[in-house]
């Protein structure tokens, strides 16, 4: 039997406390009445609905790879672009979405991704092949970053300075919504339905979310001042992320002259973005802020916090599944353990570090997610569910303590003239992180695999569990590491802001 990867955006956002937020929001959509103009609580009720969507397309297709791996009769080194080219696509386009809502309106950029967003899962519901499904999993992509660009500065326009915290929290904790019920109710759906319906169920709360906008979504929403798009930095930086993420994620099945070409290619073309960058008067990067010791140490180790974040998530569905033989409802239930309590931790992190400082809170996140990391790296076939349960939570601890805290220290290491720009960043290293951990983890994990096979494993091997584990073993210590290497730029972010002072 073959395998295939899991791509957890279970990263990808700050937890709150899911069920106060949710009647939170219920009685101020229920309090507001038709004088409001725009109407806040129905614009954020519409924000809150795609948040929800793209979350939870993100978390419910990882426990379905499996069966569509099988049913499409591919590799796991094929079927892993189903997970990878959706985050693939919204790191690539993410800033050029956030710019087209500063020139274009917001909610005209927010609208459109929604309705495409929404078409793309159909399109996917209806794939008969590999190529169409990772076709249509690039439309949902393109629709998911240009909403996800624009949301926050909708709510951020929308709502005064003395809410506007409560709604931007609202909309976290549906991002964590999204997440806990994404593996759950994946599971149900593939254990009931066919792999199709995870896609399928989108769309009718697509639909819902584009008809509420087009008639509550306010038209005027002032638009930041701007001296035209960087069409030449657009065209740079697509291409380029594209070629070199491509290169990378296919290298470790052997260099060939192909390969390096393309690797070259987007290196130039990155060199070619960054001179352009430096001369145009409206920028897409602004490369001056990366002179800020402090801002860039504390992202670097963001960035390597999130490849390990995809890169453990995207393995843990198949070790569940088919190294420990649980049916995928009950794998889907135990992966609830991670969002579940990155709930419990996130506000906890995020509470400490205004008493305390933003630091420890991120020293202390980073050190329990290593660890975390390298003891679920020592589980087993015969490892009780229980225990497995208990460290995967544990794991996640680690990243609830890590990053509401991080993102205050990167927040608040740059000039306010640039905060907008930082969160479009912010968004856009967590999009590469787990792109990066998705394919690097499948790399690690069968190019391990192979090596003590001593020949090329693409899958799980039935009778082979020992194969499997070693390389499930390996690819989580390199991703133990790589947090340890974050809370050493962590440390080097406070002694560089210490030198500042």
């Amino acid at each position: 039997m073959q395998q295939d990867i899991k791509t957890s955006s279970a990263a990808h956002g700050e937890a709150s406390q899911p069920a106060r937020a949710a009647q939170e929001l219920g009685q101020a959509v229920g309090r507001t009445g038709a004088s409001s103009a725009p109407n806040k609580w129905i614009v954020l009720f519409t924000v809150v609905l795609m948040t929800f969507m793209s979350t939870l397309d993100s978390s419910i297709v990882n426990v379905a790879l499996p069966a569509m791996q099988r049913e499409l009769a591919v590799g796991a080194s094929d079927i892993q672009w189903v997970s990878s080219v959706y985050l693939l696509v919204c790191c690539v386009t993410v800033l050029v979405f956030g710019r087209l809502g500063d020139l274009f309106g917001k909610v005209k950029l927010f609208q459109g991704g929604v309705a495409l967003f929404t078409i793309g899962s159909a399109l996917c519901g209806l794939s008969t092949s590999l190529p169409m499904l990772i076709a249509a999993r690039v439309v949902q992509g393109l629709g998911a970053a240009s909403a996800t660009a624009n949301n926050m500065g909708i709510v951020t326009e929308v709502f005064p300075t003395s809410q506007r915290g409560r709604a931007l929290g609202i909309v976290s904790t549906f991002v964590s919504l999204g997440m806990m019920c994404g593996p759950t109710i994946g599971g149900v759906l593939v254990s009931v339905f066919p792999w199709e319906s995870i896609f399928l169920i989108n769309v009718p709360v697509g639909i819902v979310a584009l008809l509420v906008g087009l008639k509550t979504l306010p038209r005027d929403l002032p638009r930041g001042e701007s001296s035209g798009f960087d069409v030449p930095g657009a065209l740079l930086l697509a291409p380029s992320i594209f070629l070199i993420f491509f290169s990378l994620t296919n290298l470790a099945g052997g260099v060939t002259a192909p390969l390096m070409v393309a690797l070259v290619a987007g290196i130039a073309l990155f060199v070619g973005f960054v001179v352009v960058e430096r001369r145009v008067a409206s920028p897409l990067v602004r490369l001056d802020v990366f002179r800020n010791a402090e801002f860039s140490l504390n992202l670097a180790a963001m960035f390597l916090c999130f490849v390990a974040v995809g890169g453990t998530e995207l393995i843990l569905p198949f070790y569940l599944q088919d190294a420990c033989g649980l049916p995928s409802n009950i794998a889907g239930l135990a992966l609830t353990a991670i969002p579940l309590a990155m709930a419990v931790a996130g506000p906890f992190g995020g509470a400490l570090s205004d008493r305390i400082g933003s630091f420890w809170p991120c020293l202390v996140g980073l050190a329990i997610y290593a660890a975390g990391i390298a003891l679920v790296g020592g589980l087993t076939e015969l490892s009780p569910i229980v225990q497995i349960v208990g460290l995967m939570a544990f794991m996640a601890v680690g990243t609830g303590l890590f990053q509401s805290p991080n993102n205050s220290l990167i927040m608040g290491s740059v000039d306010l003239a640039h905060l907008g720009f930082a969160g479009s960043l912010v968004s856009l290293v967590r999009y590469m992180g787990m792109s990066a951990g998705v394919t690097g983890g499948t790399e690690l994990l069968y190019g391990r695999m192979s090596a003590l096979a001593g020949m090329p494993v693409s899958g799980y091997i039935e009778g082979r569990p020992d194969l499997f584990l070693a390389g499930f073993s390996f690819t989580f210590m390199v991703f133990a590491a790589l947090t340890v290497l974050g809370a050493v730029f962590l440390i080097a972010g406070a002694a560089a802001k210490k030198r500042s002072r």
